[in-house]
């Protein structure tokens, strides 16, 4: 049986750990057979994280490409399973979650949705949830949800989002971690037969995954504080700066 944690952020977003980082600790500290690299409104890290298993001979560790869009009011979905050619570019942010879901599809991934129902983080409601599965643009891109969330209070809600994913929704259960730091990666998990990002996919379309929780992990107070800010104000900061040199860049007379 393989194992996979598909929601991993790195320093491309507001991740404490470099994508080496975050590659080798799962590779020498972890079992995890595929790891996603899933920076919010960012595909580098992703893009880097194929490069560094390229470069590596003889590892286990295979990669997803994927991102975490911000949809309409700032919802999260999880963009999985791109192939080459990879999107090289971040997908537009705030659009409906049925548009989310389109592009997605359009650009040949699935969605999976992660943390839902937590009001402590930017996620999906139930009823919103209800309202995305009815839509066709949704329909056979939406397959997975993260019923094991290593957000905060992810093992308490884990019991409702079971409860309605085995009695609404009927999408493959996932484990992930949604780490912010290295040490963070495979505290959830899920398991899948075979080893390969193909099986993953393939147990994620026949609903033939399990959702597990790994070891708790304890991150000091002052890591969690420094993740905070690099959350809160570097990264919208980094990302007002990138928005003003596009902007800049496309007023610019050509020539010039």
């Amino acid at each position: 049986m393989g194992k996979a944690d598909l929601h991993v952020h790195s320093a491309w977003s507001d991740g404490m750990a470099t994508v080496r980082e975050v590659m080798e600790f799962a590779a020498g500290e972890t079992d995890l057979d595929v790891i996603a690299i899933t920076d919010h409104d960012q595909i580098g890290g992703a893009l880097e994280a194929v490069e560094w298993c390229a470069g590596q001979h003889g590892t286990r560790l295979q990669p997803v490409v994927g991102t975490e869009i911000s949809a309409g009011w700032g919802r999260h979905v999880l963009a999985l399973f791109f192939t080459e050619p990879y999107p090289t570019q971040p997908f537009p942010r705030f659009r409906s979650l049925a548009h989310t879901a389109a592009m997605v599809h359009d650009a040949g991934g699935l969605v999976a949705v992660p943390h839902p129902l937590s009001a402590l983080v930017p996620s999906i409601g139930q009823r919103a949830f209800t309202a995305l599965l009815r839509y066709e643009a949704a329909e056979g891109v939406v397959q997975a949800i993260e019923v094991c969330s290593g957000i905060v209070g992810g093992r308490r809600a884990e019991p409702r989002v079971r409860a309605l994913n085995d009695a609404l929704w009927h999408l493959a259960p996932l484990g992930s971690s949604d780490a912010h730091h290295a040490a963070q990666v495979g505290s959830a998990y899920t398991i899948f037969q075979g080893v390969s990002p193909t099986d993953l996919r393939r147990a994620i379309l026949d609903r033939a995954t399990e959702a597990r929780w790994g070891a708790p992990v304890r991150v000091p107070r002052a890591a969690h504080l420094r993740q905070g800010w690099r959350s809160l104000v570097v990264k919208p900061a980094r990302e007002v700066s990138a928005a003003l040199r596009q902007r800049a860049s496309r007023q610019r007379p050509s020539g010039s």
